[in-house]
């Protein structure tokens, strides 16, 4: 028995040493194990601002997976997967076309996404919110490509292509200093209600609700009157809708059935993190959102893209007063800002009233309402005495978006008209901008503004806009629609005057979405 006892001994130590000498698959390939959840962002608050949000992770640059079949627990697609309600026409004929166009468009998505990463996660949270279909995510992907500076020629603007009456209608405000069209929280807030207002409105049908959104719920009431008149069925695809509307629909059920089971159309998504993007930064008075991107170490062409609906690179004097930051870089821009005199948030243009100066005339001069320039002025009235300073808000100098500033330095012999032609610029906007006597001669050494070299009619509020002609169109109903001269659009275009129109044709125009 004692023989038997050590024999068994014996057997289970080599048995034992023999595994541990044997490397294992899990030693050769580490597994990583999952990390814990980082603790939420200390978020430094100062009694002059703050910052509203705090985050589980911070999110990292967009980056497209090699992989179509890479997921992660906190993939935001696959959040958005599971919200999807419409499925019911992914396999209708009528979206084949439009499924075919994306299935083939890799590089479109790619460009679409990378836009659309900053606000996906908020525009789902704000569905999710109010239990509708996160098909709908992807309504801003059809409607603007993600941009919210999109502008169109029946002058809907931003991430949901409100029109200026509809955005009214759902709360959006819109002055000299601020559009909430291109805002993406207040606009994604108005659209949510509008297509609940839809929804209800016809009886609980999406399809309808979408096409109402792009056409008019009247075009839509009156398409099913008809159908309804000659004995035919009143859904979505037997009504007989405007040409867009008939391939609005579509566009959004194909992107979604694509967002569906990317890897079965041959397409890749990019990874998006389950976390928010951005916060809200509240803000006690103006910052040039310039500034504001040194002051949180980022691009200033994405805190533009943020911060969209401030038509003037700088926020607004009044509400709203906050801008949308970057999660990660929130603090340090706290910090900044705290340690930051307010005099240098946003640079402030001094005035010296002269003899024969208005108020009014100074606020049309730089282009600024009169109530603001008596609110930074204390002013009780219009009364202005020579030599007296005046505060202008705003940037220092109202560069277009997506425009270019550059510091010219007169030289003998300079004129406003040579620098203009140089420049590719008109006199008067040189003069707008610098605050010249068009009369008044130059001086060597003198320092000028010049922007948006090829646009001689840019000002921060222009977009650039590609108009398809239409028939009967013509170059003063055109000029008229968009508040544009004729002279400009010939310019523009190397048009002659004695040319005419033909349906089709395609006409740039720099349209300043604040005058129209």
């Amino acid at each position: 028995m004692k023989i038997k006892t050590r024999a068994l001994i014996t057997l289970l130590i080599v048995l034992v040493s023999g595994c541990a000498q044997q490397p294992t698959q899990e030693a050769a390939n580490p597994v990583s194990k999952p990390q814990p959840e980082p603790e939420k962002m200390a978020v430094v608050i100062d009694k002059n601002a703050s910052v509203e949000a705090t985050n589980k992770s911070t999110p990292s640059k967009i980056k497209f997976s090699s992989n179509p079949k890479k997921t992660s627990q906190d993939d935001l697609w696959q959040r958005l997967r599971k919200g999807l309600e419409l499925e019911e026409y992914y396999d209708n004929p009528g979206i084949e076309k439009q499924v075919v166009w994306y299935s083939n468009s890799q590089t479109y998505i790619d460009n679409v996404m990378k836009r659309g990463q900053f606000f996906l996660y908020h525009i789902i949270t704000e569905l999710e919110a109010n239990d509708m279909p996160l098909e709908l995510a992807m309504l801003p992907a059809v409607e603007s490509a993600f941009n919210p500076q999109a502008y169109s020629h029946s002058h809907a603007s931003g991430l949901w292509q409100f029109i200026p009456g509809t955005g009214a209608r759902f709360g959006l405000k819109r002055d000299w200093w601020y559009d909430g069209r291109r805002d993406p929280v207040a606009s994604t807030e108005a659209a949510i209600q509008y297509l609940k207002y839809l929804h209800k409105y016809f009886d609980g049908d999406w399809l309808l609700a979408l096409a109402a959104y792009n056409s008019g719920e009247g075009n839509v009431r009156r398409a099913i009157e008809r159908n309804k008149r000659d004995g035919k069925s009143t859904d979505f695809w037997s009504l007989g809708l405007p040409r867009e509307t008939r391939a609005y629909v579509p566009q959004l059920l194909a992107i979604s059935r694509i967002v569906a089971n990317p890897e079965k159309h041959g397409i890749t998504l990019p990874e998006l993190a389950n976390s928010p993007y951005f916060t809200t930064v509240k803000l006690p008075e103006q910052i040039d959102l310039s500034r504001a991107a040194k002051m949180a170490r980022i691009d200033a062409k994405e805190l533009f893209q943020l911060n969209a609906g401030y038509s003037r690179r700088v926020t607004h004097p009044e509400s709203p007063q906050h801008i949308l930051l970057p999660i990660q870089k929130a603090t340090h821009f706290q910090m900044t800002l705290a340690n930051t005199p307010r005099e240098e948030w946003a640079p402030i243009k001094q005035y010296v009233v002269k003899s024969g100066d208005t108020l009014s005339e100074i606020a049309r001069l730089h282009r600024v309402p009169i109530k603001h320039l008596r609110s930074k002025n204390s002013l009780a009235g219009n009364h202005l005495s020579v030599g007296q300073k005046l505060k202008i808000p705003g940037t220092g100098f109202d560069g277009p978006l997506g425009g270019t500033v550059d510091v010219y330095t007169v030289r003998s012999g300079d004129s406003l008209w040579s620098i203009a032609k140089n420049k590719k610029v008109s006199i008067r906007d040189i003069a707008k901008w610098n605050s010249l006597n068009v009369k008044a001669p130059l001086k060597p050494g003198q320092k000028l503004k010049i922007t948006a070299k090829g646009n001689g009619t840019a000002t921060a509020s222009t977009r650039k806009l590609r108009y398809k002609v239409r028939r009967g169109d013509s170059l003063y109903q055109i000029a008229s629609k968009f508040n544009l001269k004729i002279s400009d659009i010939l310019e523009w275009n190397k048009l002659n005057k004695k040319n005419y129109l033909q349906p089709g044709q395609r006409l740039t125009l720099f349209v300043d979405v604040l005058r129209i």
